[in-house]
This record gives C-alpha cells, structure tokens and sequence, in this order.
C-alpha cells in the first residue's frame, strides 16, 4: 500500500547566483512494509528528495502526497532520523524516547514504559536513566531511532543515519534497523552514499542522477530479506551476486558523474 508519493516532483532553489535546479521531474511511490533507499552522488537531490516527503521543502513543481493527501509540512505520519542523532542533551535516554508521546499528551507513566520497552528493543535497556553525553555514537543513534519509532509513524524517513559511524558499529546498526523494521512493519525512506549499505537494506534501491536529481535507475535487491529468513550477513555480503550487484552500481554511479561533467 502506497503511503507517501512524490508526483512530477521539481525543486528549484533560488539563490544570489541564479536558480539552482535540485530535483527534475522526480515519481516514487514509498509503499508500506518496504525500505526504499535512494543512492547517488553527492548533489544528486537525496536530501532534497527526503526534505519533500518529510515536509521540510516544498516542491516547485508536481506534488508529494501522504495518503492521497498534499504534504504541506512535517506531520505524526512521519518520524525523521538525521546523521546527527539531534537528541536533547539535558534529558535522559528515556526522556529522550518518551519526548513526542509527551507532546502527544500521553500521561508520564504510560510514555516512560514505552519508552523503556523500545529502548530494550535497541538493546539499551540498562542505559534508560542514563545522560546523552554518557553514550557513544553508536548508542545515540539507538535512542534516536527509538525516539522515532515511539510515536509509531507510518513512514521513518532516515537521512544519512549511520554515515557517522565507525564501519563495525554501522554494520551493527543496520541488521538492528533490519530487525526493527521486520517486527515493526513501518516503511522506511533511507537516503546513503554508501553503495554496500544500500544494497544490504534495499527492498526497492533507486539511484539518482548528478543535478538536477532525476531517478534514474530502480533496483529490487533481496538481500535484506535473505538475511531476515536466517543467511549469515558476511555470506550475503560475500555472495558474487551482491559483489556483482555493487560493482554496477559503483559503474552506473560513475557513469552518471561522467555525463552529468559532459553536459556542464
């Protein structure tokens, strides 16, 4: 089931030194129970893409609907995860989690329980009353990811969020996402430079092109779901299928940049 679509959808930003043409011409559906990353060089538009869906930017041209219904700002439907894990720092983890329920109006009791359960979930149940600045990196990014999933969002759109991260604790980072996304059956939108990290979460992969941002290329690995049905993730990742997979990736990457250089 369809539930966030960008239609025909243009960015074109103005600025001092002319108009600056981000996104072209963009259609993607972003259905329900998939994980949709988008991959592409830097400037191709990812970010301005996930900015659409989550109601950050407004497009110039097409529409982006949530449900059928014009996306005109942020809204409950949907959770963002940045690269920067954005959390309070004066709160504890489990204030952190529990802070959307506590604007939704839940009561203390109710919002702390939830919030302590989805930080078991992310294995950082002993860290509940803990300080943000106690944490590493990698456990910031499980209480955001907690956070987000605690207002029970339709979508989770994730902007970078794990690029910060050591390349050991980033593996581990996505089989948890894996994981959750299995148990929780929210969509997630995903934007990444990494060419292994998107074809490891993929269920639908589109790359994007250098500026202005078009897709222009579409992908159904299967590899998040080899992994989910029990395939150790160092066979998947050894697999020559997905080392086949990532060489044309890393070649259609390239080969757009070239183009994109040839028509500047």
């Amino acid at each position: 089931m369809t539930i966030l679509s960008a239609v025909a959808a243009g960015v074109t930003y103005r600025s001092r030194n002319g108009a600056v043409e981000a996104l072209k011409d963009v259609s993607l559906d972003l259905a329900a129970g998939e994980i949709v990353v988008a991959l592409g060089a830097s400037g191709c538009g990812k970010s301005t893409l996930l900015g659409l869906f989550a109601g950050f930017v407004r497009p110039t041209s097409g529409a982006v609907q949530s449900e059928g219904v014009p996306v005109t700002g942020p809204g409950p439907d949907r959770a963002v995860v940045f690269q920067d894990d954005a959390l309070m720092p004066w709160l504890s983890a489990e204030d952190n989690v529990a802070f959307g329920l506590r604007l939704q109006g839940m009561g203390r009791a109710e919002r702390l329980a939830r919030a302590r359960d989805l930080l078991a979930q992310v294995g950082l149940a002993q860290f509940a009353g803990h300080a943000i600045h106690e944490m590493s990196g990698g456990m910031r990014q499980r209480v955001g990811l907690a956070r987000a999933l605690a207002v029970k969002p339709r979508f989770l759109l994730m902007d970078e969020p794990l690029g910060a991260l050591d390349e050991l604790t980033r593996e581990r980072m996505q089989v948890l996402l894996l994981q959750l996304w299995q148990g929780s059956g929210t969509g997630i939108f995903l934007i990444t430079h990494s060419i292994e990290e998107a074809l490891f979460l993929a269920t639908d992969l589109v790359l994007m092109s250098p500026r202005p941002g078009r897709i222009v290329r579409r992908y159904r690995p299967e590899f998040a779901r080899r992994f989910l049905a029990g395939e150790p993730i160092r066979a998947i990742k050894g697999d020559p299928q997905f080392l086949a997979m990532r060489e044309e990736l890393a070649g259609a990457i390239l080969s757009e940049e070239s183009e994109g250089l040839g028509h500047g």
